[in-house]
């Protein structure tokens, strides 16, 4: 395989990978009874200081200042790292102080998440907000230290640190 081929299939594999990542973290905002849509067509576009890609490994990791636009969503973060078997996504690791990912939902209201850390595995379709995780929407704001929502059952468990509560607020609905 010669260089230039072996950089476009890398590109290739990183632009579907990242789509994957993008749309697997926004299909989990926020997670009080989000049902997002995909955006076939729609290109993403990533911006970093630096990315490296191992195919050995099945490794590929964005870091500095790491801006993840797909459509009208976008994802902030310090690094995003993503694991792959087989040149098939399988984890999707996001590191920020705090990482941040930002999306309308379906009526076009705002919906933010930020955590010190998010996951996102595919096999399971669970989304994990990790140290400081909050999110937020118009009708609600949730804090713990950690959310697991499970997209396939549409379970939401939020847990707090050690000595510390869960909160969650939710807002009247407008008459």
């Amino acid at each position: 395989m010669t260089d230039s081929s072996r950089h476009g299939n890398a590109r290739k594999w990183s632009a579907r990978a990242s789509a994957l990542l993008f749309l697997g973290l926004t299909l989990a905002l926020p997670p009080l009874a989000l049902h997002a849509q995909p955006r076939p067509g729609v290109p993403v576009n990533i911006q970093a200081d630096s990315a490296q890609m191992d195919d050995r490994t099945g490794v590929a990791v964005y870091s500095g200042d790491v801006v993840v636009t797909h459509g009208d969503m976008t994802l902030w973060a310090d690094q995003i790292t993503i694991h792959t078997e087989d040149r098939r996504p399988v984890r999707i690791e996001a590191d920020g102080n705090p990482a941040r990912v930002e999306s309308p939902d379906l009526s076009q209201r705002q919906r933010v998440a930020t955590a010190r850390n998010m996951e996102y595995t595919f096999d399971d379709e669970v989304l994990v907000l990790i140290r400081d995780a909050r999110v937020q929407t118009p009708t609600e704001d949730t804090r713990g230290d950690r959310i697991r929502y499970d997209l396939i059952n549409d379970v939401v468990r939020v847990e707090g640190r050690e000595g510390e509560r869960v909160q969650i607020t939710i807002q009247p609905r407008e008459e």
